[in-house]
């Protein structure tokens, strides 16, 4: 969508808080169950674009994350492009990327005392490599030069002190921008003035890393360092050479994060050549790195990342080695999904047991499986022996467990904790009660086969708070309220007293779009959402009925599908005042929409 719809969601989110806190729930994510069966009238490339949105967000650690978020990023972008051009490939959205790339200069240009030396350095490196020169080189000069201390290094912003990568990505910029670094004297001394220092890092690493900015930025400046062969830098050059050496022959079965290794790689190529050897190891140490995805991690973690893919790249080119064509699927699959251009980051993808839930039951309903059962079966084992668990997360490592037709654990003592907090409902006052936490326990009761004590008692606690209309609350009647105590009296094997009057109120909410709102007495929101949308199908499901108009609410689901895969929060038409990533697709969009999509499918 349009990056320039980025007004405030804070009136919907307090709107939302509102009732939440009125009602004394902890979250609002609450799934229905419904039994897994085919949509119809759903496209088959949108199911396919679902499916493999939900099969991406399959964390290494066998559960399912929420998506990461969509927004490109310069950093990424940058590393990405400099991974391709390393490929000899471009971008499959280039023209997409060099606007994006143009609109984020027009950005940088019209802050005030803010500059950035890290972002103007991508921006700039970024459209270089697409062979793209800026709209405004001069101001983006007089940026860069703003962050220039007065001993001639550079900051990375107004205030902080003048660092060598800072230094370097100034210069490399100025360099790209057709400056003539002649016109910058008083960095080249600074920098003669480092390169003469006899005291460095006592890192290796980073003293190596030093060394290459070094050469790479004084070459820049025509300065021949390598006619200074008495400097003490030159001397330590050779002192360190055979450790770098030393340390380099023990791949690959050493670890080492590739900061280093590019770090030593590049120190070794400036100073003479690499070993066959030392090469033969690094390039099986990077065979033995490169990850699922196809990627690589920076700091030898289990998710791949831009940085770590485009060195990775960078030193297998070093070496003569070629990577398997599974780093090019790796960085393409970065683009915005929408193709308006630039590179999202890549995260780590971080499992929770509702996540996984939400993942394997939306794979159900569009007629796929998980992949790797045995690596979430692992998961959902390892989570539940942590013994830490609230009621909530414990309902969806069951369910996890019975979807993938699977026994439950055993565990006496669970049980009956459950039973014992449900009875311990029965008897609070209705106003403080955490509808939430009875709705899950409930569900946990009836998933368990567990007997209540004081069930006649709950069910009329939740009846009593029916309101005149038909809906539930404590004085006027709210959604998440009828949601909660609907579906806690269905698994209670009750419903409320005014059946009618309450599948009535229910469906009012609908609107002209076809949609539902969230509603309490009198207030409500401007538009309906998929969240108010799932509470009140479900809610009528419940109930054995369906919403006044099946057939408009259809095509607001349809109008609610992100073309590249799942379900935005609300129509690109809606009048919210919501922020860009509200209409983009989550794993908790999809599962309310599908759900909502699968009950219209069995009326």
């Amino acid at each position: 969508m349009n990056r320039s719809r980025r007004t405030n969601l804070c009136l919907y989110i307090l709107f939302l808080v509102f009732f939440l806190v009125f009602t004394g729930c902890v979250s609002q994510k609450v799934i229905h169950n419904q039994e897994p069966s085919s949509l119809s009238n759903i496209s088959e490339l949108w199911t396919a674009n679902t499916i493999s949105r939900l099969d991406s967000s399959h964390a290494v650690y066998g559960g399912y994350s929420d998506f990461p978020p969509e927004e490109p990023t310069l950093y990424s972008t940058f590393y990405s492009l400099e991974s391709l051009k390393l490929l000899d490939k471009e971008p499959q959205n280039k023209q997409a990327t060099i606007d994006w790339l143009l609109s984020q200069e027009q950005m940088i240009l019209k802050q005030n005392n803010s500059s950035n030396i890290r972002e103007i350095y991508f921006l700039t490196m970024s459209l270089d490599i697409l062979g793209t020169k800026p709209a405004n080189s001069s101001s983006l000069t007089s940026k860069i030069m703003e962050l220039q201390a007065s001993n001639g290094s550079f900051v990375e912003e107004k205030g902080d002190e003048g660092t060598l990568l800072d230094t370097f990505r100034a210069v490399t910029a100025l360099h790209s921008l057709g400056v003539d670094l002649n016109q910058v004297p008083s960095t080249k001394s600074w920098l003669i003035e480092k390169w003469g220092e006899t005291e460095g890092s006592s890192s290796l690493m980073d003293s190596t890393a030093e060394t290459s900015m070094l050469i790479s930025m004084l070459e820049l400046y025509n300065v021949n360092i390598y006619s200074q062969n008495k400097s003490p830098r030159m001397e330590k050059l050779t002192e360190q050479k055979s450790i770098v050496e030393n340390q380099l022959e023990s791949l690959p079965d050493a670890e080492m994060d590739l900061f280093t290794l590019n770090s030593f790689t590049d120190f070794l190529l400036i100073n003479g050549s690499i070993s066959p050897e030392i090469q033969s190891g690094i390039g099986t140490y990077l065979q033995r790195e490169q990850l699922q995805d196809g990627g690589f991690n920076l700091l030898s973690e289990d998710y791949g990342e831009q940085q770590g893919t485009y060195l990775a790249l960078k030193i297998a080119s070093k070496i003569g080695l070629s990577l398997n064509d599974n780093v090019s699927t790796f960085i393409y699959n970065c683009e915005t999904l929408d193709g308006s251009g630039g590179f999202r980051p890549a995260y780590r993808l971080i499992p929770s047991p509702e996540n996984t839930y939400l993942a394997i039951e939306s794979l159900k309903i569009l007629g796929s499986e998980p992949e790797d059962k045995e690596k979430i079966l692992r998961y959902i084992a390892d989570e539940w022996q942590e013994g830490s668990k609230d009621t909530k997360n414990a309902y969806y490592l069951l369910m996890v467990y019975k979807l993938l037709n699977c026994s439950y654990p055993q565990d006496v003592q669970f049980e009956e904790w459950v039973k014992r907090s449900l009875d311990e409902c029965a008897n609070q006052p209705v106003e403080s009660m955490n509808y939430e936490e009875t709705f899950y326990l409930a569900k946990l009761t009836n998933l368990l086969g567990i007997d209540l004590n004081n069930r006649d008692m709950l069910i009329a606690k939740m009846q009593s708070i029916q309101q005149k209309d038909g809906g539930f609350g404590f004085e006027d009647s709210d959604l998440f309220m009828t949601f909660y105590v609907v579906n806690i009296l269905e698994e209670l094997g009750s419903s409320p007293l005014n059946r009618e009057g309450c599948i009535s109120w229910i469906q009012e909410g609908q609107v002209d779009d076809g949609g539902f709102i969230i509603r309490r007495g009198p207030i409500h929101t401007n538009s309906s959402d998929i969240y108010s949308t799932y509470m009140s199908v479900v809610s009528l499901n419940a109930l054995d009925a369906e919403p006044k108009d099946s057939d408009k609410l259809l095509e607001w689901l349809r109008d609610c599908q992100y073309e590249y895969g799942g379900f935005k929060f609300a129509p690109e038409y809606a009048d919210l005042d919501a922020s860009a990533d509200t209409f983009e697709a989550s794993l908790e969009y999809i599962n309310w929409g599908l759900i909502s999509w699968n009950v219209l499918s069995k009326d």
